[in-house]
C-alpha cells in the first residue's frame, strides 16, 4: 500500500487548522474550538502552582475525580469537577522509613478504598526492593491505613479491576516471566486471580512481555551483555467487542518512554470474559512501531497511563504523565506532571492527539448533569412525591420525604441515552428499591431500571399503553446494596443495557423505542441517591446497528446485514442523517473493499471523499488544506484492514453554531460553519460497519431539530 494522500490545496477564507499546532494561547484557538470549555496541558491546579503527578491514576466518585501519585514521600491525592481543574490535597498516605511511593492505584468495593501501591525501605538504593501493598480508606481521600503486602518480591504498577465474569483480577508488572531471558530479559506485565482484595491467588501468567527495541531500558544494564526491557503500567478497558490493555515502556526518565496496547477480541457472553484467557495481541500496525502515546517536539517522557471516563459518561479519556522537553533534568529532581487527552477508537483499535500541546477542547459536559445539591433542579418536573437534601460522606445526595417514595424527570427527552446514578440502598422494614428512568410519557407509558435490595436484583420495567412488562435480573451476590454504587443504563431505542459500578449485569431487548424524559425513581424513604447525569448517545455495531434505521432516511437502497449496512447492488446508494450534526459528533466507520471502494460525506458546501489510497475535503470542488494530528514520531501510514482484508476508515464529525470538525486517518480539519445543514453519505462499493452519535452537551440554535423522513 503506497503513502495516503490527502488534499493539500488552500481555499479562499478557509483557516488553516494547522495553526492549532502551534504554541498558542490566542483568541484564534479559543474560537476554533467547538464547545465553550477548554484546557491546555498539562493540568491547572486551583492554587496556581505546578504540581508534579506521575503515574497519575484516576477514579470518579458521585460527583468528583480523584487522582492518586507517585512521590518520594507517600501518595499523592488530587481532586476535579471536570478533569481540568484541580484541588491538591497533599498526601494520602505516608509510612514511616518507607520511600518511593509508586503508581498507586484504587477501586471502589462496597463502600472500601482499596488502593494498591510499592515502596521501598528508607535505607535502600537498588528499587528492586519495591514490594507491592495495599492500604484501605472509608474516604476517597484517605487517610489510609496499610492492611497487607501483595507480594515477598519485585512487584510494581497495579491496576486491580473486577471483569465481567465476577472475578476479582490484578494486573502488575514484575521480572519473574522474562528476567532471566537471554533472548529480551526485562520487566513484564502480569495478571493474577484475587480471592480477596487482600490477597492473590498465586497462579500469575504473562500479559505482554518485551518484543522490541524500543523497549529497552538500558543497554548491557547488568554487564553482561544483555540488553534491559521494561514493560509495566498496565491499564485494562474494553469497547464494544475488544478488550484493551495500555502499557508504558522503554525507561519512565528516558525521553522515549512511551504508551502502547494489547488488543484481545470479547466472547459474545460476558460470563466467558476471563481476561486472564482471552488472546492478547501487541498492536504493531502492519508490524511497525506504532504507540498510542510518543514523545513530540515539545513533550517527552510521556507514559504510565490510566482511562476514565469525561462528565458526560460515555467518552473515554487518557490521563498520563509527561516532562516538558526544554526542561533540563537533574538527578532526584521530579518534572512529570498530570496531562489529559482524549481517546478514540478508530479502524478497530485506538488513536489519540496526545501529547497536545495548544488549547484543546474539554471533557464534555453531559446533557443534564446535578449533584442534587439544593434537591430536585428546579427545570425537573416531580411525577409523584417530594425528596429532600441530605449529606452523605460529605457529599450532598436526596432522600425520599416519606415512606412513598418520590419520582421526578429530567428536561431531556429522547430515544437514545446514556445516564448514571449513584445509589445507596436502605435498610428499612419494607424493603428498599430506587433507580433510573430511562423513559417516560405518562403513567401509561414509562421505563423503569429499579434496583431493589430484598430480592438483590435488578428490575427493568416497561409499560406501553398500561400493559406491563417485568424482566428481573440477579445481581452479582458479592455487591452490598447498602453501600454507594454506580448505576448506569444505556438505551438505544428499543435495546436497553446496564451495568453496576462497571460491570455488565442485563441486556433487555424490545422495550419501547418511543422516546421519553429521563430520571430518578425512589420507592421507599431508606435509600438514597446522588450524581445524576444523562446525555444523548447511539453507539450502533454488530446486532445493534439494525437500529441505524432509526438515524437515517434512505434514497436508494441498502441492504442490512447481521452487521453492517451496504448498497442493495453494485450502484453507488445514498442516505441522509436524521439528526443535524449541530451540536452533535457523529464516528462512522467504514469498510472499503477495493480500488473503486468510495464514501463521499456532504455537509452543506462540504465534502468529504474518503478512498482506499486518498481523503480529500473540498468546498466548491477545491481540495482544503488539513493538519496532521497528532504529531508522532516513527508512524507508518500503512492501511488497517479487517479480517475481509477490507481496509478501514473512521470519521468523526462534530459541529457547533460556528465551527466544523473533520477527522480522519491522523488529519483534521477545523471550519467556518453555519449550522443545521443535513449530512449527506453516499458508499460506492462500501459499507458501514459502526455508527455512535453523541450530544456535544452544548446550546446550540435547534430552528430544525430533525430532518423529517422522506428525503
Amino acid at each position: 500500500m503506497g503513502s495516503l494522500n490527502v488534499g493539500c490545496v488552500d481555499v479562499s477564507n478557509n483557516v488553516n487548522s494547522s495553526a492549532l499546532h502551534n504554541e498558542c494561547n490566542s483568541d484564534f484557538c479559543l474560537n476554533m474550538l467547538l464547545t465553550e470549555k477548554h484546557y491546555s496541558n498539562p493540568v491547572q491546579y486551583s492554587d496556581g502552582e505546578k504540581h508534579t503527578a506521575p503515574d497519575p491514576f484516576v477514579i470518579r466518585y458521585r460527583n468528583l475525580y480523584y487522582c492518586y501519585a507517585t512521590d518520594k514521600n507517600g501518595v499523592l491525592v488530587s481532586t476535579s469537577t471536570d478533569m481540568v481543574r484541580w484541588v491538591s490535597h497533599g498526601y494520602c498516605y505516608t509510612e514511616n522509613n518507607r520511600k518511593n511511593f509508586w503508581a498507586p492505584s484504587v477501586i471502589l468495593i462496597n463502600g472500601i478504598f482499596y488502593m494498591y501501591f510499592s515502596n521501598m525501605p528508607q535505607c535502600e538504593n537498588d528499587t528492586h526492593t519495591e514490594i507491592m501493598r495495599v492500604a484501605v480508606s472509608k474516604n476517597p481521600l484517605g487517610p489510609f491505613e496499610k492492611k497487607a503486602e501483595l507480594f515477598d518480591t519485585f512487584a510494581i504498577d497495579s491496576q486491580v479491576v473486577v471483569g465481567d465474569d465476577n472475578q476479582l483480577y490484578m494486573l502488575y508488572a514484575d521480572n519473574q516471566a522474562c528476567g532471566l531471558s537471554n533472548l529480551r530479559p526485562g520487566t513484564s506485565v502480569m495478571i493474577d486471580r484475587m480471592v480477596s482484595p487482600y490477597k492473590r491467588e498465586g497462579s500469575p501468567k504473562p500479559l505482554i512481555l518485551p518484543t522490541m527495541d524500543e523497549e529497552i531500558f538500558a543497554r548491557n544494564r547488568f554487564g553482561d551483555g544483555r540488553d534491559w526491557h521494561t514493560v509495566e503500567g498496565a491499564t485494562y478497558f474494553t469497547f464494544r467487542d475488544k478488550g484493551f490493555i495500555t502499557y508504558s515502556a522503554n525507561a519512565y526518565e528516558h525521553e522515549d518512554y512511551f504508551v502502547g496496547y494489547s488488543v484481545a477480541t470479547l466472547p459474545k457472553v460476558p460470563s466467558d470474559r476471563h481476561i486472564d484467557k482471552l488472546s492478547w495481541v501487541k498492536q504493531c500496525n502492519n508490524g511497525h512501531f506504532d504507540p498510542l502515546i510518543i514523545r513530540s517536539d515539545k513533550v517527552e517522557g510521556t507514559g504510565h497511563n490510566s482511562i476514565v471516563k469525561a462528565p458526560n459518561g460515555v467518552d473515554d479519556w487518557v490521563v498520563y504523565h509527561g516532562r516538558d522537553a526544554s526542561d533540563e533534568l537533574h538527578d532526584g529532581t521530579e518534572k512529570r506532571v498530570m496531562r489529559i487527552d482524549p481517546l478514540y477508537y478508530s479502524e478497530g483499535l485506538l488513536d489519540t492527539t496526545g501529547p497536545s500541546n495548544c488549547v484543546c477542547d474539554a471533557p464534555l459536559s453531559a446533557d443534564v448533569c446535578t449533584d442534587f445539591t439544593d434537591g430536585i433542579p428546579s427545570d425537573w418536573n416531580i411525577i409523584s412525591g417530594s425528596a429532600h437534601v441530605l449529606e452523605i460522606d460529605g457529599q450532598p445526595s436526596i432522600s425520599s420525604c416519606d415512606r412513598d417514595g418520590f419520582s421526578a424527570i429530567s428536561p431531556l427527552i429522547s430515544s437514545t441515552l446514556t445516564i448514571s446514578l449513584w445509589v445507596k440502598g436502605g435498610n428499612g422494614p419494607l424493603g428498599s428499591r430506587f433507580g433510573l428512568i430511562p423513559r417516560y410519557f405518562d403513567n401509561n407509558n414509562y421505563t423503569y431500571v429499579l434496583v431493589d435490595v430484598g430480592l438483590h436484583c435488578l428490575q427493568v420495567i416497561d409499560s406501553v399503553s398500561g400493559i406491563v412488562r417485568q424482566i428481573n435480573t440477579m445481581l452479582p451476590s458479592d455487591i452490598n446494596l447498602s453501600y454507594w454504587h454506580e448505576l448506569v443504563v444505556s438505551r438505544e431505542y428499543g435495546i436497553l443495557a446496564a451495568h453496576f459500578d462497571g460491570r455488565y449485569v442485563a441486556t433487555i431487548s424490545d422495550i419501547s423505542s418511543e422516546q421519553g424524559f429521563c430520571g430518578v425513581i425512589v420507592k421507599d424513604n431508606d435509600s438514597a441517591i446522588s450524581s445524576f447525569s444523562a446525555v444523548n448517545h447511539v453507539n450502533l455495531w454488530g446486532k445493534s446497528l439494525c437500529n441505524i434505521v432509526n438515524e437515517i432516511n434512505v434514497v436508494d437502497r441498502f441492504r442490512l446485514t447481521s452487521n453492517e449496512v451496504e448498497p442493495f447492488n453494485v450502484t453507488s446508494s445514498r442516505m441522509r442523517l436524521r439528526n443535524l450534526l449541530n451540536g452533535n459528533r457523529c464516528v462512522i466507520d467504514f469498510a472499503l473493499t477495493n480500488d473503486r471502494s468510495e464514501s463521499v460525506i456532504n455537509i452543506g458546501e462540504y465534502s468529504l471523499v474518503v478512498c482506499m489510497n486518498c481523503i480529500d475535503l473540498l468546498r466548491d470542488g477545491k481540495s482544503i488544506i488539513a493538519c496532521e494530528e497528532p504529531s508522532r514520531l516513527n508512524l507508518q501510514d500503512d492501511a488497517r484492514r479487517d479480517i475481509r482484508g477490507r481496509v478501514l476508515r473512521t470519521v468523526r464529525l462534530a459541529a457547533s453554531d460556528r465551527m466544523l470538525f473533520v477527522h480522519v486517518r491522523n488529519h483534521s480539519w477545523r471550519l467556518p460553519f453555519i449550522g443545521n445543514k443535513v449530512v449527506d453519505i453516499t458508499l460506492s462499493e462500501a459499507s458501514i460497519t459502526g455508527y455512535t452519535r453523541t450530544s456535544l452537551g452544548i446550546s446550540v440554535d435547534r430552528s430544525v431539530e430533525r430532518v423529517e423522513k422522506g428525503v
